[in-house]
C-alpha cells in the first residue's frame, strides 16, 4: 500500500487509512469510515488506525477490524448522590466544550436501574476505537469525577442498557477533526487526503 503524499505539519494520528484496493485515502474518521462501511460497495475495504507521524513523514498504522467500528466503550463516573453525579455531568459537558473531544461522544447522567451503592452516573460514551485517546485527554484534565470509574466497552453495554437517562448532551469533535456528511463523503472518495 503506497500512502499519498501528506502535510507532515498536519498530525493525521487517530485518523483512518482506507484502502479502496485501487486507491488509499488518508485522514478519514471514525464516523466517516462507518458510513463507509455501510455501504454496499465499501464493505470490503482495508481500514488502518494512523498510531503515530514522524517528523520525516513516516506513517505508522494499524489494521483494523471493520466489526471494531460498531463497539461503543465508556468511562462510567459513579457517585452514591444524585448531586455529586449531576454536578459531575456539567464539569464534564463545560470541559467538552471548552477543549472539544478526539472523537464525538454521548454525555449521560441518570440512574443504574438495579440500584448499586453507587447508582447515580456521569459517563461518556464514544467508539471503543478511540480508547487510547479518551484515556489521554482525561488525564490531560485531571479529571477527578465520581466516587468510583468504570471503563470499557462491557460498561457502555451496561449503561445502555441499565441507565435510566435524567439528562444527556453530545460532546464535539476537534473542529478539523469533524465528520463530513455522507454526501460529502461520498464525493470525495477519489482524494487521497481527506483533511
Amino acid at each position: 500500500m503506497r500512502l499519498p503524499r501528506i502535510d507532515t505539519s498536519k498530525d493525521y494520528s487517530g485518523l483512518y487509512v482506507v484502502d479502496f484496493g485501487d486507491q488509499v485515502g488518508i485522514g478519514y474518521t471514525i464516523e466517516e469510515v462507518r458510513m463507509l462501511l455501510e455501504e454496499e460497495r465499501y464493505q470490503t475495504v482495508h481500514v488502518y488506525k494512523v498510531h503515530n507521524m514522524r517528523p520525516d513523514g513516516t506513517v505508522e498504522l494499524k489494521a483494523v477490524s471493520p466489526t471494531r467500528f460498531a463497539v461503543e466503550s465508556a468511562f462510567a463516573f459513579c457517585s452514591r448522590e444524585m448531586e455529586r453525579a449531576r454536578s459531575d455531568f456539567e464539569q464534564l459537558r463545560q470541559l467538552g466544550e471548552t477543549d472539544p473531544l478526539p472523537c464525538k461522544a454521548r454525555l449521560l447522567f441518570g440512574q443504574l436501574s438495579y440500584n448499586p451503592q453507587f447508582s447515580y452516573v456521569a459517563a461518556i460514551v464514544y467508539p471503543a476505537e478511540y480508547e487510547d485517546e479518551m484515556s489521554q485527554w482525561l488525564l490531560k484534565h485531571d479529571v477527578q469525577a465520581g466516587e468510583t470509574v468504570d471503563h470499557g466497552i462491557s460498561h457502555a453495554q451496561n449503561i445502555e442498557q441499565n441507565l435510566q437517562v435524567r439528562d444527556h448532551a453530545q460532546l464535539p469533535a476537534e473542529a478539523w477533526r469533524q465528520s463530513r456528511s455522507r454526501e460529502q463523503l461520498l464525493r470525495a472518495v477519489g482524494d487521497g487526503v481527506q483533511r
